[in-house]
């Protein structure tokens, strides 16, 4: 049996913080869960007899072509306070906590649909390596942020709906 080419999806998503479009990226926007697992083995076989699920984690990464104060400080995750008045943005802090964020992704759904994903609880965990300038390259800002369970909404990370466009 053949498949269905509209469950094809193809397009950009867009990316929401706290509310606010990140504008464009490029790569891609990623999500990715990553589940450890425990091999219940027995004396008796020669082989895994059951495999319990011991950790659940999800993220989302991306990478921002507009570098601008507000993507860096949700990137490098810095606190609200470490944007001063004006342009101003304090890199690094001495009391550094870990500054939670919502994440909603709208993109292409299969069958021209719109997909969107909301996540309630996200933190920028992943390591930032920002060019701030080249000749012959784009200023990008990547982004990686691990979701956190929500308990909330049932101890999950978030959800996926789609709609029609």
């Amino acid at each position: 049996m053949a498949g269905n080419s509209n469950q094809i999806i193809v397009g950009p998503a867009q990316m929401f913080i706290d509310g606010v479009d990140v504008g464009f990226t490029t790569g891609g926007v990623t999500l990715r869960k990553a589940t450890d697992w425990l091999d219940v083995e027995a004396d008796q076989t020669k082989g895994v007899m059951r495999k319990e699920p011991t950790m659940e984690r999800m993220f989302v990464s991306t990478t921002m072509l507009e570098a601008t104060r507000d993507n860096m400080r949700r990137a490098m995750n810095e606190a609200a306070t470490q944007a001063w008045s004006g342009s101003a943005l304090a890199l690094g802090s001495p009391n550094p906590v870990a500054v939670e964020h919502t994440v909603t992704l709208i993109g292409t759904g299969p069958s021209g649909k719109t997909r969107t994903y909301v996540f309630t609880r996200a933190i920028a965990s992943e390591e930032v390596e920002h060019m701030a300038g080249a000749r012959d390259a784009v200023s990008s800002l990547p982004i990686g942020m691990e979701l956190l369970k929500d308990e909330n909404y049932g101890s999950t990370f978030g959800y996926m709906h789609e709609q029609d466009a």
